[in-house]
């Protein structure tokens, strides 16, 4: 049995580690993606971007190694059911119980790995990542610029945006509103523009508008104007808020204790004390998913003959997709206090665990 078991988590670890590559690299690209754009302007250099990933690893970690830890034994068992030799175990006298016992450990160790890095290490990585990113894209409003947007630059102009291209940056349809003192308002419109790279010390940002005019009313009516076509315009728009604030702990980036510590002093069924009670034992409930997606996933995996070698991945798929789509779902129905919000967080692992439990003993009299 010994050698049984050191053989099936061999047979566990490679699909594991390759889930765990993929997954982290899936859900990272997205912000690489966004890190890579700050260089590209010259807001940032190749080290901060390196540290940007790096302070994003753990976050990302909490969520896939779950994930990982499915896809490892339900591809290893898919594999050891192909190859009949989850057959011969049990023609054997080996119980099911038995031989997936390895993987239950594992899921085990790294449910205990992971919820150290969800209470150890994610509000570290969150906090030290959002106070990086503050330095980096300060006074650089085009970084939080959105289509169909207004955008309060200074407390005199106002930037409206239509349309921000997704691959370049440009900001497409712009209409701009600046305020002057004892004077009527003046209006800028462009048919595109972008925001040209400064140094964070500068006093001003520079906003490059391209085929555009510029309409500056003689009165208050609008009856008597001037306007005043152009084919490039860059304006200095003063900066006179650069400066750092504070990054803010939210629930999220708080460990169990400082969660209790926090709860302790608000209201009971406010909307921000469930916000904590969800944040709380999410940082329990994600990592137990480790176990129990081993506990769940397993017994799907086992095919009869010796078709269905690409079960494990399907299964694996569909079971992460319903598990985290019932939780966001339910973790919204939990912070408005409709359900118990400590329940809410729990109750995918309580419904999962008995679909594990009644699939695992009709594969055993199967």
């Amino acid at each position: 049995m010994k050698i049984l078991k050191i053989y099936i988590l061999k047979e566990f670890i490679p699909p594991y580690i390759g889930s765990m590559a993929f997954f982290t690299m899936l859900l990272l690209l997205e912000r690489v993606m966004s890190f890579v754009r700050l260089v590209a302007r010259g807001y940032a250099d190749v080290f901060d971007l390196l540290v940007l990933i790096f302070y994003s690893i753990p976050p990302t970690l909490a969520i896939t190694m779950p994930m990982s830890t499915l896809m490892g034994a339900l591809i290893s068992v898919s594999r050891l059911s192909h190859d009949s030799e989850i057959t011969a175990m049990r023609a054997s006298g080996i119980k099911l119980s038995s031989i997936f016992l390895s993987l239950y450990i594992a899921g085990f160790l790294i449910g205990g790995l992971s919820f150290y890095l969800t209470d150890r290490l994610v509000p570290v990585g969150n906090i030290k990542f959002r106070t990086l990113y503050q330095r980096l894209t300060i006074a650089r409003p085009e970084v939080q610029v959105d289509s169909l947007s207004i955008n309060e630059l200074t407390s005199d102009v106002t930037l409206l945006v239509d349309e921000v291209d997704d691959k370049t940056g440009n900001l497409i349809n712009v209409t701009i509103f600046e305020r002057r003192e004892g004077k009527n308002e003046k209006t800028i419109t462009a048919n595109r523009g972008w925001f040209l790279s400064t140094s964070t010390d500068a006093p001003y940002i520079v906003l490059r508008l391209i085929d555009g005019a510029i309409t500056d009313p003689k009165d208050r009516h609008g009856g008597k104007f001037d306007s005043t076509a152009f084919g490039t315009l860059d304006m200095n728009i003063a900066v006179d808020y650069k400066e750092f604030k504070n990054v803010v702990k939210t629930p999220r980036d708080m460990s169990l204790s400082e969660l209790t510590v926090s709860m302790a002093k608000l209201d009971f069924g406010t909307r921000e004390y469930n916000t904590h009670v969800i944040e709380y034992h999410k940082k329990i409930a994600i990592p137990f998913a480790c176990i129990l997606f081993v506990f769940l996933g397993t017994p799907f995996a086992i095919t009869r003959g010796r078709t269905g070698r690409g079960l494990g991945l399907g299964i694996g798929v569909l079971i992460i997709f319903l598990y985290y789509i019932f939780l966001l779902s339910i973790e919204r129905v939990g912070k408005s206090g409709t359900i118990n919000p400590a329940l809410s967080m729990w109750l995918p692992n309580i419904l999962f665990f008995f679909a594990g439990t009644v699939n695992l003993l009709r594969r055993s009299k199967a």
